[in-house]
């Protein structure tokens, strides 16, 4: 069911969300770190979600300023945590 649920809101995700989501958390991104984040959301929800996206989060690491990187990782760390399959 979750499954279904983050699928349907990843079809409608935009940049702008990603800016929005970012900007309620106190992460300031910039528009190309914005559409890097829609890039990957948008093709690889499903490995960050229910995989194991070491590789990803490297790639993510490299193109992301360090401290916009951390700020997020701290929170997909949390949120996976929270997650039961």
């Amino acid at each position: 069911m979750y499954e279904y649920l983050i699928k349907e809101y990843v079809n409608k995700l935009s940049e702008e969300d990603i800016k929005k989501y970012a900007k309620n958390y106190m992460i300031d991104i910039n528009d190309e770190e914005a559409k890097i984040l829609y890039l990957y959301a948008k093709n690889y929800w499903q490995e960050f979600y229910a995989g194991e996206p070491q590789e990803l989060i490297d790639e993510l690491k490299e193109k992301l300023r360090p401290d916009v990187f951390e700020k997020l990782y701290t929170i997909y760390k949390d949120a996976k945590s929270k997650i039961k399959h």
